[in-house]
């Protein structure tokens, strides 16, 4: 081994350090210091907020998250896109980090809480029964079956969804009286129900299973009202003339400077039972003509010559109000039909009212009587079929392309409490294997399906 010449041995001596950079050093330790405990300081946060929040199983997520996600879609009708930035949000808030939810995953636990609530038992009793179908453009026909329990319904308040049970539901292409037929009686069979009655319209095929399962039918009375106000005024000539201005003024001033005096749009089918709709907006441009100017009430001159048909429509929006105020909530009863009479006699006596109006009382006394000669006893009749409509209106509003798919399941959790518990049940008990198996069982090719295969075809 060589040794290192005399030129380059060299004594080694301390470097000294001055005052200042030692100082300047020792800010720099505490500095790393206070950082180190900074960072543990928030790790110990965040394993003591992950303790508090109770796992759920055969899932990455805790119970309280998929519970406010399951909520914030089937209770607020929330996008899924924005529950998931909520949700992002709401970990960042709470210090948890890497949450990123898939809209994916938020849909699939929707439609597990779904099944688990249609597949939930409903305890023996009495029931009353409210079917009705509801149909998309295209090939999806989707029929609602709701029981509601004899003793909660109440004497003096409509039902809502609290008071219903989602019993059935299923998508095909059409329906016969038969198919609903088996599907009620299935139920029936399963948990030893007994219906009472049913409510539906008059649609052929929910009047042939209610009869094919020995179930006495109540009409309903909102398409009553609509049915009665269609056959009174669908042949009248001044009214169809007044509709018909009322439509062409309102192309004609859609765009126009006279846009806020634009009447109500109506749909062909609706417009009888829209009748206080057009009231209001008639009454609300006659109370103020003296500040319309005059070009514009050349153009409104048609309300001044139409005061009569606006008189006789007033009628009806009042008599309409007072018959589904009193009998969807209290249903057909003594009470109940003391107040109409009486609210009939005191009407007459302040109005002189048509023969139209006085028709309309006529059918709606006829349909009272004949639906209270179905039952030998007195009770309490429900006659309102509202929330079913109700659970098709929040279930299309809920965004995106207008069809029925498997997100019917859906409509089975609106009556839920939605507790943790269920949706921890829910989670544990229900795979998406079961929700596929459904899906094929009690559903159709979707639109939407369709549409991606014609698309892959000319793609091809």
């Amino acid at each position: 081994m060589g040794t290192l010449s005399k030129s380059t041995k060299k004594d080694w001596k301390p470097v000294a350090v001055s005052r200042g950079e030692s100082n300047r050093r020792l800010r720099q330790e505490v500095k790393r210091q206070k950082e180190r405990a900074e960072k543990w300081r928030a790790r110990f946060h965040e394993l003591k907020i992950n303790s508090s929040l109770r796992p759920t199983p055969r899932h990455s997520y805790p119970l309280e998250l998929i519970w406010l996600a399951i909520w914030m879609r089937i209770g607020g009708n929330v996008s899924l896109r924005g529950i998931s930035q909520c949700l992002v949000k709401w970990g960042e808030l709470n210090g948890l980090r890497n949450t990123k939810f898939s809209p994916t995953t938020i849909r699939n636990w929707c439609l597990k809480y779904g099944l688990y609530a249609l597949l939930r038992p409903i305890p023996t009793g009495k029931y009353v029964l409210i079917c009705d179908e509801s149909v998309e453009i295209g090939r999806e026909h989707l029929m609602l079956v709701l029981a509601i329990p004899i003793q909660s319904c109440s004497p003096i308040a409509p039902l809502r969804m609290e008071d219903v049970r989602v019993l059935d539901l299923a998508v095909q292409r059409s329906w016969k009286g038969q198919e609903l037929a088996q599907m009620i009686q299935a139920k029936q069979q399963q948990y030893g129900l007994e219906f009472v009655y049913g409510i539906s319209d008059k649609g052929h095929v929910l009047r042939n299973a209610y009869a094919l399962c020995n179930i006495t039918w109540v009409g309903d009375c909102t398409h009553q009202i609509a049915n009665s106000a269609k056959a009174i005024f669908r042949k009248d000539e001044a009214f169809n003339t007044f509709i018909k201005q009322l439509n062409a003024l309102r192309a004609k001033w859609i765009m126009s400077k006279n846009n806020f005096y634009v009447p109500p749009a109506l749909r062909a089918k609706t417009r009888f039972h829209q009748l206080f709709v057009v009231h209001k907006w008639a009454q609300h441009i006659l109370q103020q003509w003296d500040t319309i100017a005059a070009q514009t009430q050349l153009e409104l001159a048609f309300l001044q010559q139409a005061r009569s048909t606006i008189a006789v429509m007033k009628h009806f929006h009042d008599l309409i109000d007072a018959f589904a105020g009193i009998f969807k909530a209290r249903g057909i009863q003594k009470n109940s039909l003391e107040q109409w009479t009486g609210f009939v006699a005191n009407y007459r006596k302040e109005n002189s009212l048509s023969d139209k109006a006085e028709q309309f009382i006529g059918q709606m006394n006829i349909y009272l009587e004949q639906q209270q000669a179905k039952f030998s006893q007195q009770r309490q009749i429900l006659c309102c079929s509202d929330i079913i409509e109700s659970m098709f209106g929040k279930y299309k509003n809920k965004g995106g392309m207008k069809m029925i798919t498997e997100d019917v399941l859906k409509i089975a959790a609106y009556p839920e409490e939605k507790k943790l518990e269920h949706v921890r049940q829910a989670m544990q008990k229900i795979r998406m294997v079961d929700v596929k198996q459904w899906k094929t069982q009690h559903t159709t090719v979707s639109k939407l399906a369709l549409i991606k295969k014609a698309s892959l075809k000319s793609t091809a």
